[in-house]
Protein backbone atom coordinates (compact mmCIF):
# COMPACT_ATOMS: atom_id res chain seq x y z
CA UNK A 1 0.00 0.00 0.00
CA UNK A 2 1.10 3.40 -0.85
CA UNK A 3 0.85 6.36 1.34
CA UNK A 4 -1.43 9.32 -0.02
CA UNK A 5 0.77 12.82 -0.95
CA UNK A 6 -1.13 14.49 1.86
CA UNK A 7 -0.28 11.72 4.49
CA UNK A 8 3.80 12.25 3.82
CA UNK A 9 3.16 15.72 5.36
CA UNK A 10 4.14 16.14 8.82
CA UNK A 11 2.07 17.86 11.67
CA UNK A 12 4.34 17.19 14.29
CA UNK A 13 8.40 16.77 14.92
CA UNK A 14 10.15 16.17 18.62
CA UNK A 15 13.89 16.09 18.49
CA UNK A 16 15.77 14.49 21.71
CA UNK A 17 19.58 13.91 21.45
CA UNK A 18 18.72 9.89 20.75
CA UNK A 19 15.13 10.02 18.57
CA UNK A 20 12.95 11.91 15.92
CA UNK A 21 9.40 11.82 16.54
CA UNK A 22 7.20 12.50 13.36
CA UNK A 23 3.31 12.77 12.88
CA UNK A 24 2.18 12.50 10.21
CA UNK A 25 -1.23 13.93 8.41
CA UNK A 26 -3.02 11.27 8.71
CA UNK A 27 -2.18 10.86 12.55
CA UNK A 28 -0.20 8.15 12.36
CA UNK A 29 3.25 8.77 14.30
CA UNK A 30 7.18 7.46 13.58
CA UNK A 31 10.24 7.48 15.90
CA UNK A 32 13.29 7.01 14.78
CA UNK A 33 16.60 6.18 16.69
CA UNK A 34 19.63 8.70 15.70
CA UNK A 35 21.98 6.15 15.01
CA UNK A 36 19.89 4.10 12.29
CA UNK A 37 19.14 7.52 11.10
CA UNK A 38 22.75 8.63 10.95
CA UNK A 39 23.55 5.03 9.47
CA UNK A 40 21.43 5.70 6.54
CA UNK A 41 21.91 9.14 5.32
CA UNK A 42 21.21 9.15 2.36
CA UNK A 43 24.66 11.13 1.42
CA UNK A 44 26.53 7.46 2.63
CA UNK A 45 24.93 6.03 -0.56
CA UNK A 46 25.44 5.68 -3.71
CA UNK A 47 23.65 8.03 -6.22
CA UNK A 48 23.03 5.11 -9.04
CA UNK A 49 22.81 1.93 -7.10
CA UNK A 50 21.37 3.22 -3.56
CA UNK A 51 24.37 0.89 -1.94
CA UNK A 52 25.69 2.39 1.34
CA UNK A 53 29.57 3.55 1.25
CA UNK A 54 30.34 3.41 4.66
CA UNK A 55 30.77 0.38 7.48
CA UNK A 56 28.92 1.26 10.37
CA UNK A 57 32.70 0.90 12.61
CA UNK A 58 32.83 4.83 10.20
CA UNK A 59 30.10 5.88 12.46
CA UNK A 60 30.17 7.73 15.85
CA UNK A 61 29.05 4.84 18.36
CA UNK A 62 26.32 7.22 20.02
CA UNK A 63 25.13 9.89 17.32
CA UNK A 64 23.56 12.78 18.91
CA UNK A 65 20.67 14.65 17.19
CA UNK A 66 20.69 18.81 18.00
CA UNK A 67 17.62 19.64 15.83
CA UNK A 68 15.06 18.58 13.16
CA UNK A 69 13.05 20.71 10.78
CA UNK A 70 10.36 19.59 8.24
CA UNK A 71 11.85 21.54 5.39
CA UNK A 72 12.71 22.15 2.25
CA UNK A 73 9.02 20.89 1.34
CA UNK A 74 9.00 17.15 1.45
CA UNK A 75 11.82 16.77 3.47
CA UNK A 76 13.46 16.60 6.66
CA UNK A 77 16.68 18.17 7.60
CA UNK A 78 18.88 17.20 10.68
CA UNK A 79 21.62 18.89 12.39
CA UNK A 80 24.08 16.75 14.00
CA UNK A 81 25.91 17.63 17.84
CA UNK A 82 29.38 16.91 15.73
CA UNK A 83 28.27 19.68 13.02
CA UNK A 84 27.06 17.07 10.22
CA UNK A 85 24.14 17.88 8.96
CA UNK A 86 21.60 15.21 6.92
CA UNK A 87 18.46 15.37 4.99
CA UNK A 88 15.92 12.81 4.11
CA UNK A 89 12.70 12.89 1.35
CA UNK A 90 9.67 12.19 3.93
CA UNK A 91 8.09 9.55 1.23
CA UNK A 92 11.77 7.47 2.07
CA UNK A 93 11.14 7.66 6.17
CA UNK A 94 7.19 6.88 5.68
CA UNK A 95 8.41 4.00 3.49
CA UNK A 96 10.81 2.24 5.83
CA UNK A 97 8.65 2.75 8.93
CA UNK A 98 7.87 -1.08 9.23
CA UNK A 99 4.50 -0.16 11.34
CA UNK A 100 3.18 2.05 8.80
CA UNK A 101 4.09 -0.06 5.84
CA UNK A 102 2.90 -2.63 3.49
CA UNK A 103 5.03 -4.51 0.96
CA UNK A 104 4.31 -5.39 -1.97
CA UNK A 105 4.50 -9.34 -1.23
CA UNK A 106 1.49 -10.72 -0.69
CA UNK A 107 0.64 -12.24 2.76
CA UNK A 108 -0.29 -15.80 2.17
CA UNK A 109 -3.30 -17.24 2.38
CA UNK A 110 -4.74 -20.54 3.99
CA UNK A 111 -7.24 -22.68 1.83
CA UNK A 112 -9.18 -25.59 2.14
CA UNK A 113 -9.89 -27.89 -1.26
CA UNK A 114 -12.20 -25.76 -3.56
CA UNK A 115 -12.71 -25.16 -7.11
CA UNK A 116 -9.51 -24.90 -9.45
CA UNK A 117 -11.70 -21.63 -10.29
CA UNK A 118 -11.37 -19.89 -7.12
CA UNK A 119 -7.19 -19.54 -8.17
CA UNK A 120 -6.03 -16.63 -10.42
CA UNK A 121 -6.23 -17.97 -13.84
CA UNK A 122 -4.90 -15.83 -16.95
CA UNK A 123 -4.92 -16.02 -21.03
CA UNK A 124 -1.33 -16.26 -22.43
CA UNK A 125 -1.63 -13.46 -24.65
CA UNK A 126 -2.83 -11.46 -22.00
CA UNK A 127 -0.28 -12.41 -19.67
CA UNK A 128 2.52 -11.50 -21.81
CA UNK A 129 1.15 -8.51 -23.00
CA UNK A 130 -0.08 -7.00 -20.27
CA UNK A 131 1.96 -5.62 -17.13
CA UNK A 132 -0.90 -4.76 -15.07
CA UNK A 133 -2.45 -8.46 -15.39
CA UNK A 134 0.83 -10.46 -14.94
CA UNK A 135 1.35 -8.41 -11.88
CA UNK A 136 -2.13 -9.50 -10.20
CA UNK A 137 -1.55 -12.96 -11.53
CA UNK A 138 1.83 -12.58 -9.32
CA UNK A 139 0.12 -11.14 -6.47
CA UNK A 140 -2.31 -13.61 -6.00
CA UNK A 141 0.29 -16.69 -7.13
CA UNK A 142 1.98 -15.68 -3.89
CA UNK A 143 -1.06 -15.13 -1.94
CA UNK A 144 -2.35 -18.58 -2.46
CA UNK A 145 0.60 -20.77 -3.75
CA UNK A 146 -1.18 -21.65 -6.87
CA UNK A 147 -2.22 -19.97 -10.06
CA UNK A 148 -2.89 -21.10 -13.97
CA UNK A 149 -2.60 -19.76 -17.35
CA UNK A 150 -4.69 -20.94 -20.37
CA UNK A 151 -3.78 -21.71 -23.89
CA UNK A 152 0.28 -21.77 -23.69
CA UNK A 153 1.35 -22.60 -27.14
CA UNK A 154 1.95 -26.29 -27.10
CA UNK A 155 5.46 -25.87 -27.86
CA UNK A 156 8.69 -27.46 -26.50
CA UNK A 157 9.77 -25.07 -24.32
CA UNK A 158 6.96 -22.11 -24.08
CA UNK A 159 6.99 -23.08 -20.52
CA UNK A 160 10.16 -20.92 -20.39
CA UNK A 161 8.87 -18.09 -22.02
CA UNK A 162 6.66 -17.94 -19.18
CA UNK A 163 9.51 -18.41 -16.55
CA UNK A 164 11.53 -16.03 -17.75
CA UNK A 165 8.92 -13.43 -17.59
CA UNK A 166 8.59 -14.04 -13.59
CA UNK A 167 12.27 -15.07 -12.45
CA UNK A 168 15.24 -17.17 -12.37
CA UNK A 169 15.50 -20.17 -13.72
CA UNK A 170 17.17 -22.85 -11.30
CA UNK A 171 19.01 -25.50 -13.20
CA UNK A 172 18.93 -29.22 -11.41
CA UNK A 173 20.60 -32.40 -12.54
CA UNK A 174 17.04 -32.92 -14.71
CA UNK A 175 18.43 -29.72 -16.55
CA UNK A 176 16.84 -26.09 -16.80
CA UNK A 177 13.61 -27.67 -18.49
CA UNK A 178 12.29 -31.21 -17.75
CA UNK A 179 9.70 -33.67 -18.99
CA UNK A 180 7.15 -35.21 -16.71
CA UNK A 181 6.04 -38.48 -18.80
CA UNK A 182 6.79 -42.28 -18.72
CA UNK A 183 9.72 -43.40 -20.18
CA UNK A 184 11.12 -46.99 -19.99
CA UNK A 185 13.77 -47.58 -17.34
CA UNK A 186 12.72 -44.23 -14.94
CA UNK A 187 15.25 -43.00 -12.71
CA UNK A 188 12.18 -41.77 -10.30
CA UNK A 189 8.68 -42.87 -10.04
CA UNK A 190 7.81 -39.35 -11.62
CA UNK A 191 8.81 -40.99 -15.10
CA UNK A 192 5.97 -43.74 -14.62
CA UNK A 193 2.34 -43.80 -14.94
CA UNK A 194 1.64 -44.71 -11.00
CA UNK A 195 -0.55 -42.32 -8.29
CA UNK A 196 1.82 -39.65 -6.97
CA UNK A 197 0.80 -38.53 -3.67
CA UNK A 198 1.36 -35.18 -2.27
CA UNK A 199 4.94 -34.29 -2.06
CA UNK A 200 7.40 -31.37 -2.03
CA UNK A 201 9.78 -31.66 -5.16
CA UNK A 202 13.36 -32.29 -4.21
CA UNK A 203 13.21 -31.62 -0.56
CA UNK A 204 17.09 -33.29 -0.78
CA UNK A 205 18.27 -29.93 -2.80
CA UNK A 206 19.66 -26.85 -0.26
CA UNK A 207 17.99 -24.73 -1.01
CA UNK A 208 14.85 -26.43 -2.17
CA UNK A 209 13.44 -24.85 -5.52
CA UNK A 210 10.81 -22.12 -4.56
CA UNK A 211 8.19 -22.28 -7.18
CA UNK A 212 7.51 -25.08 -9.87
CA UNK A 213 5.80 -24.78 -13.11
CA UNK A 214 4.20 -27.41 -15.53
CA UNK A 215 2.95 -26.99 -18.94
CA UNK A 216 1.13 -29.56 -20.51
CA UNK A 217 1.79 -30.90 -23.77
CA UNK A 218 -0.57 -33.82 -24.24
CA UNK A 219 -3.20 -35.36 -22.09
CA UNK A 220 -3.02 -38.91 -20.87
CA UNK A 221 -6.34 -41.40 -22.12
CA UNK A 222 -7.60 -41.97 -18.35
CA UNK A 223 -7.26 -40.30 -15.12
CA UNK A 224 -3.57 -38.42 -14.79
CA UNK A 225 -5.43 -35.75 -12.97
CA UNK A 226 -2.99 -32.92 -10.97
CA UNK A 227 -3.57 -32.87 -7.51
CA UNK A 228 -2.78 -29.68 -5.22
CA UNK A 229 -3.12 -29.24 -1.08
CA UNK A 230 -1.74 -26.42 1.07
CA UNK A 231 0.72 -27.38 3.46
CA UNK A 232 0.57 -23.77 5.26
CA UNK A 233 -2.89 -24.32 5.93
CA UNK A 234 -2.62 -27.93 7.22
CA UNK A 235 0.22 -26.77 9.39
CA UNK A 236 -1.52 -24.23 10.83
CA UNK A 237 -4.18 -27.24 11.25
CA UNK A 238 -1.38 -29.34 13.24
CA UNK A 239 -0.52 -26.09 15.21
CA UNK A 240 -3.60 -25.82 16.46
CA UNK A 241 -4.71 -28.73 17.62
CA UNK A 242 -1.95 -30.37 18.40
CA UNK A 243 1.21 -28.34 19.46
CA UNK A 244 3.80 -31.03 21.16
CA UNK A 245 3.41 -32.53 17.33
CA UNK A 246 3.56 -29.23 15.47
CA UNK A 247 6.83 -28.41 17.58
CA UNK A 248 8.13 -32.68 16.90
CA UNK A 249 7.66 -31.70 13.41
CA UNK A 250 9.65 -28.03 13.39
CA UNK A 251 12.26 -29.06 15.57
CA UNK A 252 13.37 -32.43 14.39
CA UNK A 253 15.93 -32.35 11.65
CA UNK A 254 15.48 -35.42 9.36
CA UNK A 255 17.60 -36.40 5.93
CA UNK A 256 16.14 -36.60 2.24
CA UNK A 257 18.21 -38.28 -0.35
CA UNK A 258 17.68 -38.76 -3.46
CA UNK A 259 20.38 -40.80 -5.69
CA UNK A 260 21.39 -42.69 -8.90
CA UNK A 261 24.38 -43.01 -11.53
CA UNK A 262 25.35 -39.21 -11.53
CA UNK A 263 24.35 -37.90 -8.69
CA UNK A 264 23.80 -38.35 -4.75
CA UNK A 265 21.94 -35.16 -3.10
CA UNK A 266 21.20 -35.27 0.57
CA UNK A 267 19.91 -32.43 2.90
CA UNK A 268 18.61 -32.46 6.45
CA UNK A 269 15.96 -30.07 7.54
CA UNK A 270 12.55 -30.54 9.57
CA UNK A 271 9.63 -31.30 7.89
CA UNK A 272 7.86 -28.12 9.06
CA UNK A 273 9.93 -24.78 8.75
CA UNK A 274 8.83 -21.40 10.94
CA UNK A 275 10.39 -17.94 10.05
CA UNK A 276 11.77 -15.38 12.75
CA UNK A 277 8.14 -14.45 13.79
CA UNK A 278 7.14 -18.19 14.40
CA UNK A 279 5.07 -17.78 11.24
CA UNK A 280 4.39 -20.74 8.65
CA UNK A 281 7.13 -20.43 6.76
CA UNK A 282 7.48 -24.19 4.63
CA UNK A 283 6.61 -27.80 4.34
CA UNK A 284 9.01 -30.09 3.12
CA UNK A 285 7.44 -33.59 2.65
CA UNK A 286 8.39 -36.20 0.52
CA UNK A 287 7.54 -39.88 1.40
CA UNK A 288 9.39 -41.28 -1.80
CA UNK A 289 12.93 -39.46 0.05
CA UNK A 290 12.67 -39.48 3.30
CA UNK A 291 15.83 -41.09 4.74
CA UNK A 292 15.70 -44.31 7.92
CA UNK A 293 14.60 -41.85 10.80
CA UNK A 294 17.99 -41.10 13.09
CA UNK A 295 15.52 -41.74 16.55
CA UNK A 296 14.95 -44.11 18.67
CA UNK A 297 12.51 -45.32 21.55
CA UNK A 298 10.45 -43.02 23.23
CA UNK A 299 11.51 -40.40 20.95
CA UNK A 300 11.25 -42.20 17.77
CA UNK A 301 7.68 -43.20 18.87
CA UNK A 302 6.32 -39.69 19.31
CA UNK A 303 7.80 -38.53 15.98
CA UNK A 304 6.09 -41.30 14.09
CA UNK A 305 2.76 -40.05 15.58
CA UNK A 306 3.60 -36.60 14.24
CA UNK A 307 4.60 -37.56 11.52
CA UNK A 308 1.25 -39.64 10.75
CA UNK A 309 -1.05 -37.04 12.00
CA UNK A 310 0.58 -34.79 9.44
CA UNK A 311 0.24 -37.45 6.76
CA UNK A 312 -3.59 -38.06 7.69
CA UNK A 313 -3.91 -34.22 7.57
CA UNK A 314 -2.16 -33.63 3.85
CA UNK A 315 -4.35 -36.42 1.94
CA UNK A 316 -7.93 -35.48 3.48
CA UNK A 317 -9.86 -35.55 0.51
CA UNK A 318 -11.37 -32.24 1.89
CA UNK A 319 -8.30 -30.31 1.65
CA UNK A 320 -7.36 -31.45 -1.79
CA UNK A 321 -7.89 -28.84 -5.43
CA UNK A 322 -7.89 -31.63 -8.09
CA UNK A 323 -7.75 -30.93 -11.73
CA UNK A 324 -6.54 -32.27 -15.16
CA UNK A 325 -4.45 -30.39 -17.45
CA UNK A 326 -4.90 -29.88 -21.08
CA UNK A 327 -3.01 -29.44 -23.56
CA UNK A 328 -1.90 -25.70 -23.66
CA UNK A 329 -2.46 -25.38 -19.78
CA UNK A 330 -0.14 -23.91 -17.29
CA UNK A 331 0.02 -24.26 -13.43
CA UNK A 332 2.35 -22.56 -11.22
CA UNK A 333 2.81 -23.64 -7.52
CA UNK A 334 4.96 -22.64 -3.97
CA UNK A 335 6.59 -26.34 -3.91
CA UNK A 336 7.91 -24.90 -0.43
CA UNK A 337 3.97 -24.61 0.47
CA UNK A 338 1.81 -26.69 -1.89
CA UNK A 339 2.62 -29.82 -1.99
CA UNK A 340 1.43 -31.68 -5.25
CA UNK A 341 0.58 -35.35 -6.66
CA UNK A 342 -1.45 -36.95 -9.18
CA UNK A 343 -4.01 -39.77 -9.95
CA UNK A 344 -2.66 -42.65 -11.77
CA UNK A 345 -3.22 -43.19 -15.36
CA UNK A 346 -3.52 -45.48 -18.70
CA UNK A 347 -3.58 -44.78 -22.47
CA UNK A 348 -2.74 -41.21 -24.32
CA UNK A 349 1.15 -39.78 -23.91
CA UNK A 350 0.87 -37.44 -20.72
CA UNK A 351 3.20 -35.00 -21.01
CA UNK A 352 4.46 -32.16 -19.13
CA UNK A 353 6.98 -29.75 -19.20
CA UNK A 354 8.45 -27.91 -16.37
CA UNK A 355 11.12 -25.91 -14.81
CA UNK A 356 12.03 -23.96 -11.09
CA UNK A 357 11.86 -20.41 -10.73
CA UNK A 358 13.76 -19.32 -7.27
CA UNK A 359 11.08 -17.26 -4.98
CA UNK A 360 13.16 -14.13 -5.17
CA UNK A 361 12.86 -14.10 -8.95
CA UNK A 362 9.12 -14.14 -8.74
CA UNK A 363 8.89 -11.60 -5.73
CA UNK A 364 11.55 -9.22 -7.27
CA UNK A 365 9.18 -9.37 -10.54
CA UNK A 366 6.28 -8.38 -8.50
CA UNK A 367 8.22 -6.15 -6.74
CA UNK A 368 8.92 -4.40 -9.35
CA UNK A 369 5.93 -4.46 -11.59
CA UNK A 370 4.18 -2.95 -8.61
CA UNK A 371 7.35 -0.22 -8.40
CA UNK A 372 6.21 0.63 -12.09
CA UNK A 373 2.71 0.77 -12.17
CA UNK A 374 2.70 3.07 -8.89
CA UNK A 375 4.72 5.56 -10.59
CA UNK A 376 2.52 5.62 -13.70
CA UNK A 377 0.10 6.14 -11.58
CA UNK A 378 1.96 8.88 -9.98
CA UNK A 379 3.12 10.31 -13.28
CA UNK A 380 -0.50 10.75 -14.41
CA UNK A 381 -1.52 12.22 -11.36
CA UNK A 382 0.38 14.96 -11.98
Amino acid sequence: MIAKEDDLEVTAVECTPGEVTLTWHDSFYSVYSALWLRDNDPVHRDARTGQRLISLVDLPQQPRLKAAEPQPPGHLTLSWEDGQTSIFALSWLRAYDRSLRIGSRPTRMPWMGQPVTAFARCDYAEWMENPASREDWLYYAGRDGLAFIRGVPVENRAVMQVAERIGFIRETNYGGIFDVQSVAEPNNLVYTNRALPVHTANPYRDPVPGFQLLHCLSASGEGGESIFVDGMAVGERLRAHDIDAFNLLCQTPILFRFQNAEVDLVAERAMLELDTQGQFRAIYYNDRSIEPLPLKGPRLKKFYAAYGQLARLLNEAARSVACRLQPGDLVLFDNTRVLHGRTAFIGGERRLQGCYVDADGLYSSLAVLSRRRSSHHDGQAH
